[in-house]
């Protein structure tokens, strides 16, 4: 993790210092060429000065030149229309043209202002060359201004070094912003790290606490779904061992009593088929127990996928009762009520109402009824009614749960924890109502 937030650092770092650094580049070039342009047009407003007074009054104009030459520290020359120089302040080169004003004077007496920048050393420093038209009739003369470049570049250095040392304190404080800006995005991510690697050594109940919205907050909900989803694989594995080993302790007890005293020879011979048959009995119950186990286990891992499709809710019923017909005995069972359809998975719905209806035939005497019976308001309604022993008040709660026992009759099992959790997944409820020594009604609406 510190690796990812050093890289994130440096990156950020690196992509800030290039940022201002091109920026620094850029904003000393926009300097150096504003304050060129700013000494250009403060040397034509002094050329001005100069110039208003030719060619009428040489004299003023002179003096104009030499409170010029003061102010600005630098030199002026001025030349008539034929190229004459008629006035030049200071006493270095005095009455000598220079090599600049050489260069540019056609230039400048034919009407064009010159500026120049690259000049020639004088006294090892360089100048700043203004060269600007007078205005004689047709014609024209010509005014130059120089003065040393240092006090420009002064000034331009002394500007860069202020915007250096802004630039410098941004860069630091980018630098920490960056460094906070990757822990914030880092923390994230070593939260889901740490949580992950608890999930990874079994311990499921881990979540993670972000209320991002963004995609680290989404991976987090996702590792969260999934620690969840774990978790209730983990309890119904452990209820799944807890409650095959407590119920498949009797019949393998019974199994390995027969089976020993077969083995030992300790039954006549004419009791033998008694107990194979008994064995028989138990591995079939175990081989039960084994599949409403996985299919419930199934059920509730959230595994199944129904193939819906519309079909007549009594078809469903015919189809069951006509699988109890062996097991029903001289029981009397009544189907009765509307044609009504419902979008659901037959197979898993006839296995629901099977296990329901085979509870009721367990709890109901052999000369007993029980009626089934279809209607429909806002929901279709399936009633399953029986006239046998009923269930007493304070068990009627818990009789959905797995291997639910009623003590007295030593009754536990599945099969209705597999029918509400089947109708369950179809969006369906399901209720019992009973009454001691009157009967049960199981309620199914879909």
């Amino acid at each position: 993790m510190k690796g990812i937030r050093f890289k994130l650092l440096i990156y950020t770092s690196l992509l800030l210092t290039l940022l201002l650094l091109a920026n620094y580049l850029l904003q000393g070039n926009l300097i150096t060429r504003f304050y060129s342009i700013n000494e250009r047009n403060k040397l034509i407003n002094y050329a001005k000065e100069v110039t208003q007074y030719y060619p009428e009054d040489i004299i003023k104009m002179k003096d104009a030149a030499l409170s010029v030459a003061r102010a600005i520290g630098g030199r002026v020359s001025i030349f008539d229309k034929k190229g004459n120089m008629i006035f030049q302040s200071g006493n270095y080169m005095y009455g000598r043209t220079s090599k600049t004003e050489i260069q540019y004077l056609k230039e400048v007496l034919s009407g064009k202002v010159v500026y120049t920048t690259d000049e020639i050393m004088l006294r090892q420093s360089q100048l700043i060359t203004l060269g600007y038209p007078m205005k004689d009739g047709k014609d024209y003369g010509a005014v130059f201004i120089h003065i040393p470049s240092f006090s420009v570049k002064n000034d331009v250095a002394r500007l860069k070094g202020q915007f250096t040392t802004l630039l410098i304190l941004a860069l630091i404080i980018s630098m920490a912003g960056a460094f906070i800006l990757s822990s914030i995005f880092t923390n994230p991510i070593l939260k889901i790290k740490e949580a992950a690697e608890k999930i990874s050594k079994g311990d499921y109940k881990t979540r993670i606490d972000l209320n991002s919205k963004d995609e680290i907050g989404e991976l987090a909900n996702t590792i969260n779904d999934m620690a969840a989803s774990l978790e209730k694989t983990e309890k119904l594995r452990r209820e799944f061992i807890a409650n095959v080993t407590h119920e498949f302790r009797t019949p393998l007890g019974i199994i390995k009593g027969y089976a020993e005293a077969l083995y030992d020879d300790l039954v006549p011979e004419e009791e033998k088929k008694e107990y194979i048959e008994e064995i028989i009995e138990e591995v079939e119950k175990l081989n039960r127990l084994v599949n409403e186990n996985l299919t419930l286990a199934k059920i509730e891992s959230g595994s199944v996928t129904l193939n819906r499709v519309k079909i007549n809710i009594k078809d469903v019923l015919l189809k069951v009762v006509d699988k109890v017909k062996i097991i029903k005995g001289s029981r009397e069972i009544t189907l009765d009520g509307i044609n009504a359809e419902a979008f659901i998975d037959s197979e898993y719905m006839e296995m629901a109402i099977l296990n329901i209806l085979s509870n009721s035939i367990k709890h109901t005497k052999d000369d007993g009824k029980i009626e089934i019976n279809v209607t429909k308001g806002d929901k279709i309604k399936i009633s399953i009614k029986d006239d046998g022993e009923g269930i007493d008040k304070e068990h009627l709660p818990y009789i959905f749960e797995r291997f639910y026992r009623v003590k007295e009759k030593g009754v536990g099992g599945l099969g209705l924890s597999i029918a509400r959790e089947i109708i369950k997944l179809h969006g369906g409820e399901i209720f019992a109502y009973s009454e001691l020594g009157k009967g049960t009604e199981f309620v199914i609406l879909l």
